[in-house]
């Protein structure tokens, strides 16, 4: 998210770990912990299998995410080294056919512990645990619950990937903005238990860990990582008629207007060991089988990008929360696990396309509303 450095003391791996109350938003801050994990589909290799989990929690007294409520009764407690709060953990799970959602959803207690080498967060409730911490660019996850059980490994990849990445902006002053901490890409190994079978699974991880403390805009994003270590991230919040929202289909009269606020993307070619940053970015959809494909244009000096992404499964969580009772106001969030179906870059003479950068692994989001 973003490109900007949004505060030069949140630079080491301990702010992974820590909640930052001191300029919370009352009602509007979120910090939610993120893995989207891509896993070899030896049945349907053009279609892998992704998983996506996430601890969250925010400053406000009711959350409904779909039919599940949550109504937070623990005040965030910050000491040095800890912190306890509640959380939910949320998951869905693409077997490369079929979207299984929720994956998983609860509430219940969580602390989260850091040392300047080490971190972890675990929240337990009455069904499970769920646990997951670790050093730098290596960690250890572990779900236990009747229906799921989860054992993965994420150990370092390529010397780009591995880096913790600052990102973020202030909107207004320092209570309104968001960061975002993240690691592009792991290597992720172990085990998965679902529908009383265990089997174990093999592929890539993303992570990121968010604070947004501002009344919550639309966006578009995606990434992208190449065995070849090539890696692609846009970035695209925008304000404007789609926050107005409410319903869930794909297709609305009210898809328009939208203004982009710092739309980002980076690409790393592998190759040349280079970034490239573009500002110039546009995103355009259609859709077959009620399923989005995503096209993005973007542009930097020389340098220009087209990536194109077939999206095969979708998860839509409407998270609301009380406006005006008896009004409840939410934002339709969409993640789609997707396939790049066509790629070109260009910078002066120099050229790629899929072919030079191996197998992809990808996801997609869109949202509207806001909340």
């Amino acid at each position: 998210m973003g490109v900007e450095v949004y505060d030069v003391q949140m630079q080491t791996f301990t702010d992974l770990w820590k909640l930052y109350n001191e300029h919370a938003l009352p009602g509007r801050t979120w910090h939610w912990w993120w893995w989207l994990f891509f896993f070899e589909n030896p049945g349907r290799v053009d279609y892998p299998q992704q998983l996506m989990i996430l601890w969250g929690t925010r400053n406000c007294r009711k959350v409904r995410i779909n039919d599940f409520q949550w109504n937070p009764r623990i005040i965030p407690e910050v000491t040095d080294g800890r912190a306890r709060f509640e959380s939910v953990v949320a998951s869905w799970y693409c077997d490369g056919a079929k979207m299984h959602d929720p994956f998983i959803i609860e509430n219940g207690p969580t602390e989260t512990k850091w040392t300047d080498d080490y971190g972890s967060i675990l929240m337990e409730s009455t069904q499970g645990r769920y646990w997951f911490g670790g050093r730098d660019s290596d960690f250890k996850l572990t779900v236990e619950n009747p229906e799921v059980g989860l054992d993965l490994r994420m150990e370092p990849w390529t010397d780009y990937m591995r880096k913790l990445v600052l990102t973020g902006r202030h909107l207004i002053g320092r209570q309104m903005g968001y960061s975002l901490l993240k690691y592009r890409g792991m290597l992720a190994s172990g085990t998965m238990r679902h529908n009383g079978k265990e089997f174990n699974v093999n592929g890539r991880a993303y992570f990121q860990k968010v604070r947004i403390s501002s009344i919550t805009p639309c966006w578009y994003w995606a990434a992208a990582q190449w065995d070849s270590g090539a890696y692609m991230q846009y970035f695209l919040p925008h304000v404007g008629v789609p926050m107005l929202r409410q319903a869930y289909s794909h297709k609305s009269a009210m898809d328009w207007g939208k203004k982009m606020v710092s739309p980002t993307l980076n690409f790393f070619d592998p190759f040349e060991n280079k970034q490239y940053i573009m500002k110039d970015v546009r995103v355009r959809k259609r859709y077959e089988n009620d399923l989005p494909i995503f096209t993005v244009h973007a542009r930097a000096d020389d340098s220009e990008l087209m990536a194109e992404m077939a999206t095969y499964g979708r998860c839509c969580w409407n998270i609301t929360q009380p406006f005006i009772w008896p009004f409840w106001l939410g934002i339709f969030y969409n993640e789609y696990p997707a396939r790049m179906i066509d790629f070109r870059f260009r910078s002066g003479g120099r050229k790629l396309e899929m072919k030079d950068l191996g197998r992809c692994f990808c996801n997609c989001e869109h949202t509207w509303g806001t909340v």
